[in-house]
């Protein structure tokens, strides 16, 4: 039941994010920061998670949320998670064959991400 919960939890960031423009020219704007009791958290941070949410169809994407979500997982993943996280939003169901395997890498990379969807929630809530 709570890895259900946790799942369900991770779909519900994913969907948050959405289709709109990725930003062009310049470099990720750290325009507002927002201080938060994990730290000050970049509310435009610019990464392939935050592009994820930007570039596939999701209703509720904006640059600040998916910022705020970059900015989670730069917080909680490292740069490889990230990329292996990308195409999650593209492919949500691979999400679920990873939190059901039997291998201990992906229970490890589960556990990460996992971390990940509950300081993206809520930090951007």
């Amino acid at each position: 039941m709570l890895r259900t919960a946790v799942l369900l939890g991770s779909v519900v960031v994913l969907a948050a994010c959405g289709s709109a423009p990725a930003p062009r020219g310049g470099s990720g704007t750290q325009a507002q920061a927002v201080s938060f009791d994990t730290g000050t958290v970049s509310r435009f941070a610019t990464g392939p998670i935050g592009t994820a949410c930007l570039i596939h169809d999701r209703r509720n994407a904006s640059r600040a949320l998916c910022g705020c979500v970059q900015a989670a997982a730069d917080m909680t993943l490292n740069q490889a998670d990230q990329q292996r996280g990308v195409r999650f939003f593209s492919e949500p169901e691979l999400l679920n064959e990873i939190k059901i395997s039997d291998s201990v890498a992906n229970e490890a990379f589960w556990e990460r991400w996992d971390r990940f969807s509950e300081t993206a929630e809520r930090l951007c809530g």
